[in-house]
C-alpha cells in the first residue's frame, strides 16, 4: 500500500477502536508504518472529548436538564467529560456511562432500549418486508432508461434538494475523469437530529435502493454511506441489510450493473458532517474542512468526481421514482425532530405546508418564546413570526435553513442569555480551530455572554460581541463559524430589551442570578 491507503486504514482502525492510548496508537503507527504524531493527530481530533463517561451537553439535553445531571455525577464523585450529541435527543438528558446510553429522569439513570444493538435489528425493516411495499419494484426499469437524469430533476422539483445542485451534478455526469463517488452523509451531529440514524437503523433497504438509483443517475462507480462512528448500529443495520441485498441482486442478474456500496465509519465531531470534511475524514485526515474551489462534483474523494448528499434525501429517491413510473405525484413528507420545550418529542413526518405554530401545537409546545428551526445551526426564530409553512421558500424568508429538519421549542420561562451561552459553547467546543476567526471568535462570545449572564457586562460589550459576530459570518471558512455568528445575531436582535435587562442584573424568565 502507499502511503495515503496506509494512512486511510490507520484511521479506519483507530475510528473503529477508538483508539486514544498511548501504547495503543504507537501500535497502529507501527503496524502502518505512519509516523507517530500523525497518528495522534487523529486520534486527538476524533476523540479530544471521549470517555466512558459523558453526559451530553446539546441544546436538547440541556433543556431537559443535563448540567443538573452533571452536577450529581460531581456529587457521586464519577468523573466523566462533556460532548454535544450521543443521538438520543428526544431521550435527554442523555448520558454515557461505563460506556452505556443512560437516560435520566426523576433521580435515576434509565437505559435507553432504544440504543442496544438487538432492538435495533429486531426492529430493521428486512428485504422480505421492503420487497413486499414494493422495494426495488422499479429499479430493473430504471435500469434501463437511456437517461436517468430525471430522477435528480425530481428531487429538485419535490423540494428535497436546490436548483444549484442540479448544475454541479450534471458537471459530474460529463465529467471524463473516472472512478466517481456518490457518498451518503450519514453523520447527522447537528443538536436534536436523529432522522437519519432512523433512517439507517429502521429502513437500511429503501436508503440502500435509493443509493443505488442516485448513483446509476450521476454515473457513480461507488456508493460509500458514511456513518458517524457513534451510530454503530446503524452501521450494523446497513451492513446486514447489505448482505441480503447482494444475494438478492446476484439472483435477479442485476449485481453486475451496478455500483458496489461499502458502509464506513467517519469521525463524530460537529465539523466532519460538512461534505469537505467528511470527505477528508473518509481519506484518512483531519476531518477538516477544505477551501473551495473545487468544489467535490469536481474533485472529491481521492481528488474524483463526487456527490454528497444526505440520507433523507437519498432514501426519497425510491418513493418518488415509484410515483414516475405510477404516473402520479410524489407525496413527500420530511422528518422532523422536535426537542426542547414540548410534551411529545420525536420524530414526526409532516408535509411541508404545514404551519410551524400548528406542528408545535402538536407537540405538545406551551407559551412559545422563540424556536429555533433548522437546529442551533440554522437560526432562531421569535414566537411571533412562527405563523409559518415550513417550506423552503417560506423559511429561506425567515433566514433559516429546514434542512436537518431540527425544531428546538423554547418556551418562556427560558432565558435567551442562558441559553445562547450554552449554544455558543457548542459552537467554541466543535471548532476544528483551523480558522481565526471561528476559533476565536466562539470563544470571545462565550466569553462574553458568561459576563452578561453575570451581570458584569456592559453596552460596549454587547457592540463588541455584535461586531465579531458579523465577522464570524463574513471571514469564517466554514459554515460552522458563519452559523455561531448568525444565530448570536439572530438572538441579540429579536431579544435585545433582554440582554440589555442582564446588564443591569435582571433575568425575566428567573434563571440567573439566583
Amino acid at each position: 500500500m502507499d502511503y495515503n491507503a496506509r494512512l486511510r486504514e490507520a484511521s479506519r482502525e483507530i475510528l473503529e477502536g477508538r483508539i486514544i492510548d498511548d501504547a495503543e496508537l504507537r501500535k497502529v503507527a507501527d503496524k502502518y508504518n505512519i509516523p507517530l504524531s500523525t497518528v495522534k493527530t487523529l486520534s486527538t481530533f476524533y476523540f479530544h472529548d471521549y470517555s466512558e463517561n459523558q453526559v451530553c451537553m446539546g441544546l436538547p439535553c440541556v433543556l431537559k436538564g443535563s448540567r443538573e445531571v452533571a452536577k450529581e455525577l460531581d456529587k457521586r464523585g464519577i468523573k466523566y467529560t462533556i460532548t454535544y450529541c450521543l443521538g438520543y435527543c428526544d431521550k435527554g438528558p442523555v448520558v454515557k456511562l461505563n460506556g452505556k446510553l443512560h437516560t435520566y429522569v426523576d433521580g435515576d439513570f434509565r437505559d435507553i432500549t432504544e440504543a442496544s444493538p438487538d432492538y435495533v435489528l429486531s426492529n430493521r425493516e428486512s428485504l422480505g418486508d421492503y420487497l413486499r411495499r414494493g422495494g426495488f419494484g422499479y429499479l430493473d426499469r430504471f435500469l434501463n432508461e437511456d437517461s436517468k437524469f430525471f430522477i435528480l430533476e425530481l428531487l429538485v422539483k419535490v423540494g428535497l434538494v436546490g436548483a444549484g445542485s442540479l448544475v454541479k451534478w450534471k458537471s459530474m455526469i460529463s465529467n471524463p475523469d473516472r472512478p466517481k463517488y456518490l457518498i451518503v452523509n450519514g453523520h447527522e451531529g447537528e443538536p436534536g437530529g436523529f432522522k437519519d440514524r432512523l433512517i439507517m437503523e429502521r429502513n437500511p433497504h429503501q436508503l440502500l435502493e435509493g443509493a443505488l438509483i442516485i448513483a446509476v443517475a450521476l454515473g457513480a462507480d461507488e456508493v460509500i454511506v458514511a456513518v458517524n462512528e457513534r451510530f454503530r448500529n446503524a452501521r450494523l443495520s446497513l451492513e446486514r441489510s447489505l448482505n441480503e441485498l447482494g444475494s438478492y441482486l446476484a439472483g435477479k442478474g442485476l449485481l453486475n450493473r451496478l455500483p458496489r456500496i461499502n458502509v464506513l465509519l467517519v469521525g463524530s465531531p460537529y465539523i466532519v458532517g460538512e461534505e469537505t470534511a467528511l470527505i477528508n475524514s473518509l481519506e484518512g485526515k483531519r476531518g477538516e474542512p477544505r477551501l473551495r474551489p473545487p468544489d467535490p462534483t469536481e474533485s472529491g474523494f481521492l481528488g474524483k468526481p463526487t456527490a454528497v448528499i444526505n440520507v433523507e434525501v437519498v432514501a426519497a429517491a425510491p418513493v418518488i421514482l415509484r410515483a414516475h413510473y405510477e404516473g402520479r405525484e410524489p407525496i413527500i413528507e420530511k422528518y422532523f425532530c422536535v426537542t426542547g420545550d414540548v410534551e411529545r418529542p420525536g420524530l414526526y413526518r409532516k408535509p411541508l405546508t404545514i404551519q410551524l405554530d400548528e406542528f408545535l401545537g402538536e407537540a405538545g409546545a406551551k407559551d412559545v418564546k422563540a424556536v429555533f428551526v433548522g437546529g442551533v445551526s440554522s437560526g432562531l426564530v421569535h414566537s411571533s413570526k412562527i405563523k409559518v409553512r415550513l417550506t423552503s421558500e417560506d423559511t429561506r424568508k425567515l433566514g433559516v435553513f429546514i434542512g436537518p429538519g431540527v425544531i428546538i421549542a423554547l418556551s418562556n420561562k427560558r432565558c435567551i442569555v442562558d441559553t445562547m451561552l450554552e449554544v455558543l459553547r457548542f459552537f467554541s467546543h466543535e471548532s476544528c480551530g483551523r480558522c481565526e476567526p471561528c476559533r476565536l471568535g466562539t470563544r470571545e462570545l462565550v466569553d462574553i455572554l458568561e459576563r452578561v449572564r453575570e451581570g458584569k457586562a456592559s453596552l460596549d460589550d454587547l457592540r463588541w460581541a455584535e461586531s465579531v459576530a458579523k465577522t464570524m459570518m463574513e471571514t469564517s471558512l466554514c459554515g460552522l463559524g458563519m452559523s455561531a455568528g448568525k444565530v448570536f445575531l439572530d438572538a441579540l436582535n429579536q431579544f435585545r430589551d433582554e440582554f440589555e435587562e442582564h446588564l443591569r442584573g435582571v433575568c425575566r424568565a428567573g434563571v440567573c442570578f439566583r
